[in-house]
């Protein structure tokens, strides 16, 4: 009976403990653009002003702004990212004009220029970039874009996007526990309305407070609101990984998660975990993704930081398959997975895996492959033609690695 009471106990911290997080939005609207080629959104800073106080009266911690330059939306998204912690629920709302580039989604902001795609995309804010913020510290993450796009800049607009060349913004793939909600559907332009709100965020405003309602059921409400608004002609969807219920308003401003008795967990392997996450980024994402197959797209499993044990049980060129002391176990690239016990026979300590590790920093940063060898191991897709691996510009840590892997193929001889 005193076993059972103690199970029980711990199956009450671990909810509580679960649900200790902070809820914190960062909201975006930007209405007035400096560029003469974009037309103003009258709408979309009122908007972000709505959802704001919305948010903040059910409980949210909202840092919000309005007719923002790229530099204040990208000072905006560090400081909210600085603040949360994995336990945190994080929303991003954005009204305004987005674009799709190639295979990528970049907001606009209010001082964005250009006549081609390379000065567009440094004068905006790439999409992706905000999310990955987001999900290198929340482990939830929701963000809500209020603006499509069309491309270029230079043609007629008449909703919230920009040219008339292609139509919608790109697919994003969800990370586990992230929700992307868009304001209409793939090859669509959003509204930007002709009342207070866009007809997206008016139906927002009306069914986020709803207290019984997940956040999956809020958007199907406003998806159902905003097709009988505009006749069928604006589609809300969303993509999401969402794994707990996640509710926005009121006393049911929750996650849900399990209230059975927790599993107790294994015990923490020791042997054979004689590599670890090393060399990242300090400026990056702050994690190396644990993932279910050998590509970038493939499912994220978890975040991994610096100094994560692993046990390598295979390798698939660049990609390590990995354990860690906890059992998770999955695929990681092997650019940030370094030796630090005792030496085993694992393939990674081949010439050949030396030189795919040594390449694979090259590809990432634009080198075009020339001997067969190198093509047939890395696409040269979007590399960058003529430059010289003595110009790639890699940073301190890729060129220290660069240096440890060569320094390495050096001592076993490799040709």
């Amino acid at each position: 009976m005193l076993h059972r009471l103690l199970l029980i106990l711990m199956g009450l911290v671990w909810a509580s403990t679960a649900l200790s997080g902070d809820r914190i939005a960062l909201v975006i609207g930007n209405s007035e653009y400096i560029n003469e080629q974009i037309n103003d959104l009258p709408n979309s800073a009122q908007d972000a002003k709505d959802i704001a106080q919305t948010l903040r009266s059910v409980g949210f911690r909202v840092t919000s702004g309005t007719d923002l330059t790229r530099a204040e939306i990208l000072m905006l998204v560090q400081q909210v990212q600085k603040s949360l912690k994995p336990e945190d629920v994080a929303l991003f709302y954005f009204a305004g004009h987005a674009i799709q580039l190639g295979s990528e989604n970049f907001l606009i902001p209010v001082d964005a220029y250009g006549t081609d795609e390379a000065t567009i995309r440094q004068r905006s804010v790439k999409l992706q970039t905000v999310l990955a913020e987001m999900e290198s510290r929340a482990d939830r993450n929701i963000v809500i874009l209020d603006a499509c796009r069309n491309n270029p800049f230079d043609l007629p607009n008449t909703g919230r996007a920009i040219g008339s060349v292609a139509r919608g913004l790109a697919k994003i793939d969800a990370g586990v526990g992230s929700f992307i909600a868009f304001s209409t559907q793939p090859g669509n332009v959003a509204l930007d309305g002709s009342g207070r709100n866009s007809p997206f965020t008016k139906a927002l405003l009306r069914h986020l407070p709803a207290q019984s309602d997940d956040l999956h059921e809020v958007m199907r409400k406003v998806r159902r609101d905003v097709v009988q608004q505009t006749n069928g002609t604006q589609v809300p969807w969303e993509n999401s990984s969402l794994i707990e219920r996640i509710y926005i308003a009121g006393s049911a401003a929750r996650v849900d998660i399990p209230q059975s008795i927790p599993t107790p967990l294994p015990p923490v392997e020791t042997d054979g975990f004689t590599h670890q996450v090393a060399g990242l980024d300090p400026n990056g994402d702050g994690f190396l993704a644990l993932r279910s197959g050998t590509a970038a797209a493939a499912t994220r499993l978890m975040k991994m930081p610096e100094g994560t044990r692993l046990k390598v049980l295979g390798q698939d060129g660049v990609w390590f398959n990995v354990r860690t002391q906890t059992g998770a176990q999955g695929w990681a690239h092997s650019n940030w997975i370094r030796f630090t016990g005792v030496r085993s026979p694992q393939p990674q300590e081949t010439c050949n895996s030396l030189w795919l590790q040594r390449n694979a920093i090259f590809a990432r940063n634009g080198y075009c492959f020339q001997s067969p060898r190198g093509r047939q191991a890395f696409s040269n897709q979007g590399c960058r033609i003529g430059v010289t691996a003595g110009q790639i510009p890699l940073s301190t840590s890729e060129r220290q690695e660069v240096q440890r892997l060569t320094a390495r193929e050096r001592t076993l001889q490799c040709r």
